[in-house]
């Protein structure tokens, strides 16, 4: 059944009202999409897949996920049994940590900030990879290749405060979501000119991951570096900043930095399609893509992604060419993967 946002269905007659109010409010569910900037929460059905009471906090007006929880519930109506939350980063630990926020939890103190008896967390770029086959047409655009290949791997990825990835792959039970740290892989230069750069950008540090060139805070260190080698001042601080000057080409330099982290991303983005043999589709979430990259100009991304021309991925370039690429414009996709996440968990079969 496709995703929607709804109210709960109408009451039925006589005696069925109450059997239908005791089922609603067992399979009602609080989710929610816990990035490195956004905090995103809504209520769901996670039988009949509707949404209601969708919210969003930026992480750094609370101290604590706890203390957006309670923001959160202090302003509905009721609080569900059962939640289900995506986090980014690692949930394989009682102890929670994530990866780019200051933030570090455990399941018990998820139980008790949302008084659910139920909880139930995954990464949020594997919530997103669930959410992919309820996504329609509307929540996506397209920016290249041809048709997804039925029942084949996916791959969803995405640069935001972090970098994430997450894999989909159909099986006899249905989709399932393979999830990974895929954006801390070691990131390679291609030329002299992108190895200075890059040398520059990580200065000291021991590991140049692919997040670390690849990523809302990425776009600010390239944009620096570029300053320092051009020898001018550094005038714009923060990735929104840049990316507003750049689509606007009211900033030279923001544009070019934005040009190297859609190049990488698109160079980055072909690897994971290799990795996951993703014949399904490539599909970027995260908060940059939403907001950048405009299907007739995403120009430097396909060029990286595949180019026969350019040969970017040698002798593979003509297994990637055909791969369709989608831009995930839902702001909920990660609230419905969280909530198809919490349907499937073990405590509820």
């Amino acid at each position: 059944m496709p995703w929607h946002q709804s109210s709960l269905i109408a009451p039925l007659l006589g005696s069925s009202i109450a059997l239908m109010a005791s089922t609603i409010k067992s399979r009602t569910a609080l989710v929610a999409d816990i990035g490195g900037t956004n905090a995103r929460f809504a209520i769901a059905d996670i039988d009949e897949l509707t949404i209601e009471h969708f919210a969003a906090f930026r992480c750094d007006m609370f101290p604590s996920l706890q203390a957006a929880i309670k923001a959160y519930l202090d302003c509905i109506p009721h609080r569900p049994s059962l939640a289900g939350f995506a986090i980014a980063g690692p949930v394989s630990d009682e102890t929670i940590r994530m990866t780019n926020l200051p933030w570090s939890f455990s399941r018990k103190d998820l139980c008790l900030a949302t008084g659910a008896k139920y909880v139930h967390a995954v990464n949020d770029f594997e919530a997103l990879a669930l959410a992919l086959p309820f996504l329609g047409p509307h929540d996506l655009h397209k920016i290249g290749g041809g048709d997804p290949v039925d029942r084949a791997p996916k791959v969803v990825l995405g640069p935001g405060t972090g970098l994430g990835v997450a894999g989909l792959v159909f099986s006899p039970s249905g989709w399932i979501a393979v999830p990974s740290e895929g954006g801390h892989i070691s990131f390679a230069a291609e030329d002299a000119d992108e190895l200075s750069l890059i040398k520059l950008i990580a200065k000291d540090e021991p590991h140049i991951s692919a997040e670390r060139l690849i990523s809302g805070p990425a776009l600010v260190r390239i944009y620096e570096a570029l300053a320092e080698t051009r020898g001018v001042a550094a005038e714009l601080t923060s990735a929104p900043e840049i990316v507003e000057q750049a689509l606007h080409s009211e900033d030279r330099l923001a544009l070019e930095a934005l040009g190297y982290l859609e190049r990488w991303l698109g160079r980055f983005a072909g690897d994971m399609a290799l990795a996951y043999s993703a014949r399904g589709g490539v599909y970027l979430g995260g908060g940059i893509p939403a907001k950048v990259f405009d299907p007739s100009e995403a120009t430097a991304f396909r060029l990286a992604f595949f180019h026969r021309e350019y040969q970017s991925k040698g002798r593979l370039s003509s297994f990637l060419a055909p791969i369709p690429i989608y831009v995930i414009k839902a702001l909920d996709a990660g609230l419905r993967g969280a909530a198809v996440a919490l349907s499937r968990a073990e405590f509820l079969s």
